[in-house]
Formats: structure tokens, sequence, C-alpha cells
């Protein structure tokens, strides 16, 4: 190809130079010089490019890559299982029945005054916790327990029913039941399994905690009959 290039370039330069070498040929011709300047310009830069010990280099054609950018691969994130779904279900309704606890101990009041403690705003996040965990921990009864509770309880527990001291005396026993509902959603009263980080507690923890609840019962009831006079 560069041989045949060279060729043209030549034979374009020669007829150029013959044409030119003929004054006495009256022939109107376009202007030529730019076309010489070019034919020149291509002959010098055949040169310039090949040398004369090398082969004449075959350019390929130049492809162009398109490299796919896929978005770097993230580890899809595990989802929780039922057993951890229940667990954490149990510990929130466990702290709204010991927030619950605490109120109707207290009778109800902040600073002697009737609170909205257990209003229906209150009692409502009990029973939607309840109404949760009844289809996740089917095998207990308590938390259809704690429904029926608000139900049957929720007109007692109003500001106005404070403030009227009707049912004053039932207070502490109510705090005692939401003490028993708490046990049975977590199988301990103990603090430490409401907390956010606790783990779920085996069946051995939980009957080592009940025995040791129940005997510090017995030793309370125990204190309490060597109390009374004549005892």
């Amino acid at each position: 190809m560069a041989d045949l290039r060279k060729e043209l370039i030549n034979e374009g330069l020669g007829l150029i130079k013959s044409i030119k070498s003929k004054p006495d040929v009256k022939v109107d011709l376009p202007d030529i010089s730019e076309l010489e300047e070019k034919l020149k310009e291509l002959y010098s830069g055949s040169r310039d490019t090949e040398s004369p010990n090398q082969p004449p280099i075959k350019q390929k054609a130049s492809s162009i890559i398109v490299e796919e950018t896929t978005p770097s691969e993230t580890q899809p994130q595990s989802l929780p299982t039922r057993e951890e779904t229940t667990a954490e279900l149990k510990r929130r309704l466990a702290r709204e029945l010991y927030k619950a606890e605490l109120d109707l101990a207290g009778g109800l009041k902040i600073a002697g005054k009737p609170c909205t403690c257990l209003s229906a705003k209150h009692t409502l996040m009990l029973e939607a916790a309840a109404e949760e965990l009844i289809a996740e921990d089917p095998g207990n009864t308590v938390y259809s327990d704690i429904i029926q509770w608000v139900r049957d309880n929720q007109p007692k527990v109003t500001v106005e029913a404070i403030q009227s001291g009707k049912y004053e005396g039932e207070y502490p026993r109510m705090a005692s039941q939401f003490r028993d509902f708490r046990k049975r959603v977590m199988g301990t009263v103990a603090f430490s399994a409401i907390e956010e980080s606790a783990p779920p507690i085996t069946l051995e923890e939980a009957k080592k905690i009940a025995a040791q609840e129940a005997e510090r019962e017995v030793e309370r009831k125990w204190e309490s009959q060597e109390k009374k006079p004549g005892a």
C-alpha cells in the first residue's frame, strides 16, 4: 500500500511538472498550486513516518472496549428470625407492663395529683403489643388476658375515676396483676430480662429465676406471719 501511494504521488507531481513545461499549449487550467502543495505534504509525510529498514506497519482498526460497571455486590442483610422477632415483641410488651405496674403501685398519681398514666392512649399500646404476640406465641394465653383486663378496667383508671377515690384500694392489686402478666410474658420478673440488649432466657434459666422468686415470696410470707400479734 505504501509503494502504491508513492507511485500515485510521483505521478501526480510528474503530471504537474509536464503541464508547466509546455508553455506553448494554451489551455485554461485551474490553479493547481494548492494541489501541488498538498501532494508534496503527503509525500514528505510518508517519508517521515516510514523507515526503510522496517516493514510498513499495518494498523488495526481500534476497537473500543466498554467495561460494564456494575454496582458493588453487597451481601443481602439477613432478616430477623421468628424467634428473634417474638423475643423483641415480648420485651416491648414487658416494658409497657412494668411502667403500668409502677403507675398503679403509685395510685396513678404524680405529685399527689391524678395522672393520665393509663389513659386510652397508653392502654392501646398494651393491647396492640398483646394482639401482635397472639399470632407469634399462640400457646401463651397471657396476651388475651391482658387485652381483656384493659377492656374490663379501663373505666377505673381514668382521671375522673382516680379523682373520685372509688378504686383507690384496687390499684395495688392491679399492680400485682401486671407483675404477674410480666412474669407470664418473660418467664421472670427480673428487670434485666426487659433491657434492650438482654438475650431471651432459656427454659432452665427461667425455672431457676422462678424458684428464687418463689423462695423469696415464702420468706416474706413467713416473716409477715411472725410479725402478727399472738403468732
